[in-house]
């Protein structure tokens, strides 16, 4: 009852002061014009977004702010979804008073740029050519992947892809699926950034370097770079190195059927606003080339549409951002055409 009270009167200070400076138009239904119609209802789509959402605005002025980039966030939701190819569903989410400078900033993660130019190329993944491949496949129904996990505002995807990865290579090798911890690359990789951005390839060599990974449990996520507190006698995983999967999307499919799940990066453009179904936007949307954000190929499948019988071939993808994101936290993108940059960057820790 607290917070329903606090909520109302908040939305009230929002009414009022973002209404301020437009006509009054109460009363005066049949005078309305369609772009003061479409104020209001957007107006009432902002009040349903802080009450889902528990937003918080601290003074009069961000409140306007968070409402006006909601409102062009609208106009953005709208074009992505006339503009998919595929069944995704966009609409607003919690990220929906962001910029996409702000979304990228706190939300995404992966820097191409922090690969050193003199570091060691990674091998090259040996494509399993005995794998017949099924018409779907997913390593969740194989005890290979743990809960969906929620980086917060700290650009650390690039971390919880690595993780993600070799939690599910060394369940399928020894059976037992730990969760890993992703704090421990935020202290103690130093070839990455931590919250300002990592990638995959250089946390393989800094999980090597250190000596392995610790359990979540044991060394639990904080959101931000602290002082490294690895400790060798809780080690739970250890890696002999790392290889660059094909961009090939087969074969990529080939190999997670037999080794698990793959971390990879990819444009997230789409993403922001995301909220089910299999995604594919146009190149223009989601530029194959600028890959952002670091997540986690756990399976792939495809859907069959209602009327036409059209077939979406999709991977099956692990977010960082929790459950009540995307489809519990999951994010279904078109396969075989490398939307989005699916495939650029695929990589895998390996294990002896």
């Amino acid at each position: 009852m607290k917070y329903y009270l606090l909520f109302f009167s908040l939305f009230f200070l929002i009414y009022c002061a973002i209404c301020e400076d437009v006509p009054d138009i109460i009363g005066e239904e049949s005078t309305l014009t369609e772009t003061e119609i479409q104020f209001h209802l957007d107006l009432e789509k902002f009040k349903d977004f802080v009450k889902e959402h528990k937003k918080i605005y601290k003074t009069e002025e961000e409140m306007k702010k968070r409402f006006r980039i909601f409102k062009a966030n609208l106009m953005k939701i709208k074009f992505f979804q006339e503009n998919d190819q595929g069944t995704a569903e966009y609409g607003p989410n919690e990220f929906s008073d962001l910029t996409a400078t702000e979304f990228k900033e706190r939300y995404l993660g992966l820097k191409v740029d922090l690969r050193a130019k003199d570091a060691k190329p990674m091998k090259k993944a040996e494509i399993p050519k005995d794998v017949q491949l099924p018409v779907s496949f997913d390593w969740r129904d194989h005890g290979a992947v743990t809960p969906v996990k929620n980086q917060g505002s700290c650009g650390s995807c690039w971390a919880f892809a690595t993780t993600g990865n070799i939690e599910g290579v060394n369940a399928i090798k020894t059976g037992n699926l730990v969760s890993l911890s992703e704090q421990e690359l935020l202290d103690c990789d130093t070839i990455d950034s931590a919250c300002n951005g990592g990638l995959p390839s250089n946390a393989y060599e800094a999980i090597e370097s250190i000596g392995g990974l610790e359990s979540e449990s044991d060394y639990p996520y904080d959101a931000a770079h602290e002082k490294c507190k690895f400790n060798s006698s809780e080690v739970k995983v250890s890696i002999s190195g790392a290889v660059n999967i094909t961009t090939n999307e087969t074969e990529m499919a080939m190999w997670l059927v037999k080794h698990g799940p793959i971390a990879i990066g990819i444009n997230a453009n789409a993403m922001q606003f995301y909220r089910g179904g299999v995604s594919h936007p146009w190149k223009f949307l989601c530029n194959p080339g600028s890959l952002d954000h670091g997540v986690l190929i756990v399976g792939f499948g495809v859907h069959r549409t209602r009327f036409t019988h059209k077939e979406k071939p999709y991977w099956i993808i692990k977010n960082s951002w929790g459950k009540r994101w995307g489809e519990k936290g999951y994010y279904r993108v078109y396969r075989g055409d490398g939307c989005c940059g699916v495939n650029q960057m695929a990589s895998s820790a390996l294990i002896n």
